[in-house]
C-alpha cells in the first residue's frame, strides 16, 4: 500500500514480526564402522516383500513367523537381507537366509541370491533385538551417510550378519547380544 493510502485508511496494514533465526546442531556422535572387501557369495532362503515404512514392525514378525512354521531347520537365519531389485518403489524385499551350500538339500520353496563381491560399511550392534539393530540401522540413514563425506552407497540391499542366539543367556534379547549391519559403499 502506498504512503497516502495509509494515510486515508483506504487499506490494511498488515506487521511484520521481526525475523529470528533458530541454529540447531546434530551429530557429534560415535558410531562404529570399519571398512571390509568381500568376496561375492551366495545365500538361500525365505523373502517376503515389505512396504518400506513398514520394515521396523514386519521384519521382526517375519522372523517370528519363519520359526513358528518350522522353517529354522532348514534356514537358521544366519543373515536378514534386505533388496531393493525387482519389487515396486517403496518396498523392499528381506530375506531371511543362510549361506548357500550347494550339497545341502533344502525344499524348493527356498530362493538363492548372489550378493556381488563389494567394499562394506561393517556396523557393530549390541543388545537385545530388534531395538538395538533397528536403532543403529536408523543412525545410518540419518547421521553416518549424510555426514559421510568419503563413502556413499553402492548397491541396493544391505545385509544383517546375526550370531548365534545360543552364545547368550538371553538370547538374542541379552544386553550383549551382537550382531552387525552391512551396508555396500564406494569411494565418493
Amino acid at each position: 500500500m502506498t504512503p497516502l493510502q495509509a494515510k486515508n485508511g483506504m487499506g490494511q496494514l498488515k506487521n511484520y514480526l521481526p525475523l529470528k533465526i533458530h541454529v540447531s546442531m546434530k551429530g557429534g556422535f560415535e558410531m562404529e564402522c570399519r571398512i571390509v572387501k568381500k568376496p561375492a557369495f551366495t545365500v538361500i532362503g525365505s523373502a517376503r516383500v515389505i512396504r518400506n515404512e513398514d520394515g521396523y514392525r514386519e521384519c521382526p514378525r517375519f522372523w517370528d513367523e519363519h520359526y513358528e512354521k518350522g522353517e529354522g531347520q532348514y534356514i537358521c537365519g544366519m543373515y536378514g537381507i534386505c533388496l531393493e531389485d525387482g519389487v515396486p518403489q517403496g518396498y523392499f524385499k528381506y530375506m531371511i537366509a543362510d549361506d548357500y551350500v550347494p550339497s545341502r538339500e533344502l525344499p524348493e520353496r527356498f530362493e538363492t541370491v548372489v550378493i556381488p563381491e563389494n567394499t562394506w560399511a561393517v556396523f557393530p550392534c549390541r543388545g537385545p533385538m530388534p531395538s538395538a539393530l533397528q536403532k543403529v540401522n536408523t543412525g545410518i540413514f540419518s547421521e553416518w551417510l549424510p555426514g559421510n563425506s568419503d563413502y556413499q552407497i553402492a548397491g541396493a540391499y544391505s545385509i544383517e550378519l546375526y550370531t548365534p542366539v545360543s552364545d547368550y543367556p538371553a538370547g538374542n534379547q541379552d544386553e550383549n547380544y551382537y550382531c552387525e549391519i552391512w551396508m555396500p559403499v564406494k569411494a565418493r
